[in-house]
């Protein structure tokens, strides 16, 4: 007769990793499944960063602890093993297409501070999920890489998940499969949900970068012929390396094309003259509105999963390790014939925790700037009149924030001296349904 676990995990990310950690380690019987055939092999595009190191996300204060190399989380009490290389990023800067930069925090004042001046922390994905997969299986976890779930039906008294000839039975699932989540599909999780688009990524590894500041963050707007795109520089924390991501949600954006246009005629070229490619990442994420209500039919679904785009790699291990513990809850009051009162926990805390305290909202209309502004023209201009720093930050939901007065200025300057551009910008207040509405027409769910 096959196992049954108390609980099965689908997804050895982030979200997963901590989720099966934390059920294993109150003693419940896991099985975590992961479609790679090797969980901590990285096979797609990401920055790699803890980011928000110097205030709270996710109702959290981030700390690693250089000491014991740990990655630790003390507002939910949990930590884990990090023993990779890391590196300390300061500060934020973005670029207009002319070379304008607005800084977010200066990078001077903030190494003066040391370890409490960090914005954020660039680690090496692969050295935590080898970390992540050693700690999963020191509390019993069993672990089965190579299963693409594809099915999840509700049993009598249980759930089961089917992927890749095998079955799986369970008291419960957590889905923590991503963005473009299969068990959120087939359990009609997505029925309801807004779609917007999709956020293509494509990133690359590179050696003989050479920034104008080694350990910040550079934002870079871009406007090409088929459409807006940004791109991300930042080290690596393997010494004389560096990432390259460029993003866009306009389908039409041929991103390779784009990163030609980076490294040879953007106004940060002259960082890439002596660089080479090491090795290529891409990605394409749905864009929805969130899940409202993660639970239903024994399923919770958690990190990004429930997620417009993504909750970052520490919001997302924030939300797997809480819905661990109200899992573990949950087992446990059933064992004890108990009201099952565990559920509702994470429920609760996801509401608040991200639909509230992160409107998907701004995130969206973050994504839809170049559909408010839609030259390159427009945004130099506008720009140009941010002259002041922002707040110290490595977080989209508070980057804005920090430049709020900034951009009030501006606005005030654009309405007196360019009317045309102003009238732009009052397309800051539609729903990011309207500002995207062409993208939605051409864009369709992966």
């Amino acid at each position: 007769m096959a196992k049954k676990y108390d609980v099965i995990v689908v997804g050895a990310g982030p979200a997963g990793f901590l989720a099966a950690k934390a059920a294993g380690e109150n003693g419940l019987e896991v099985a975590l499944l992961e479609r790679k055939t090797d969980p901590t092999i990285m096979d797609r595009a990401c920055l790699q960063t803890l980011i928000s190191a110097n205030e709270y996300f996710f109702r959290n204060l981030l700390r690693y602890n250089t000491k014991d190399k740990r990655i630790c989380f003390s507002s939910d009490g949990f930590s884990f093993k990090y023993d990779g290389p890391y590196i300390n990023l300061y500060s934020l800067a973005a670029y207009t297409p002319n070379g304008h930069k607005i800084e977010h925090g200066d990078v001077k004042e903030q190494k003066g501070k040391g370890e409490h001046g960090r914005i954020g922390i660039g680690l090496d994905k692969e050295a935590l999920f080898r970390n992540l997969l050693e700690e999963v299986k020191a509390c019993s976890v069993d672990v089965f890489p190579g299963i693409n779930v594809h099915k999840v039906t509700t049993t009598a008294d249980g759930v089961r998940a089917e992927g890749s000839g095998q079955s799986f039975e369970g008291r419960y699932i957590i889905a923590a499969d991503g963005v473009n989540s299969r068990v959120a599909e087939v359990m009609g999780f997505n029925k309801d949900r807004y779609y917007y688009c999709n956020l293509y990524a494509l990133s690359y590894y590179l050696s003989g970068v050479e920034m104008p500041e080694p350990q910040q963050v550079s934002l870079v707007w871009a406007y090409g012929n088929e459409g807006a795109f940004r791109g991300y520089i930042m080290p690596r924390p393997i010494k004389g390396e560096y990432y390259l991501l460029l993003l866009t949600v306009d389908p039409r954006v041929n991103l390779e094309a784009g990163v030609d246009y980076f490294m040879t005629e953007a106004i940060c070229a002259p960082w890439f003259k002596r660089a080479k490619k090491l090795k290529s990442f891409s990605a394409v994420c749905n864009c929805y509105s969130p899940i409202i209500e993660p639970y239903k039919d024994r399923v919770l679904v958690v990190g990004d999963v429930g997620a417009t785009q993504e909750l970052e790699n520490n919001g997302a291990m924030v939300s797997g390790w809480k819905a661990g513990q109200a899992i573990s809850t949950a087992v446990q009051e059933e064992n004890l014939g108990l009201e099952i009162t565990g559920i509702s926990q994470y429920t609760n805390w996801w509401k608040e925790a991200y639909i509230r305290d992160c409107p998907h909202e701004l995130y969206m209309t973050g994504m839809s700037m170049p559909y408010i502004l839609p030259t390159a023209e427009d945004i130099n201009y506008v720009y140009s009149h941010i002259t002041e720093p922002g707040a110290a930050c490595w977080n989209p939901y508070t980057a804005s924030n920090s430049l709020r007065d900034s951009m009030a200025k501006a606005v005030a300057i654009t309405q007196r001296e360019r009317p045309d551009i102003f009238q732009k910008l009052q397309r800051k207040s539609l729903h990011p349904k309207e500002l995207l509405a062409e993208i939605t027409k051409i864009s369709k769910p992966v």
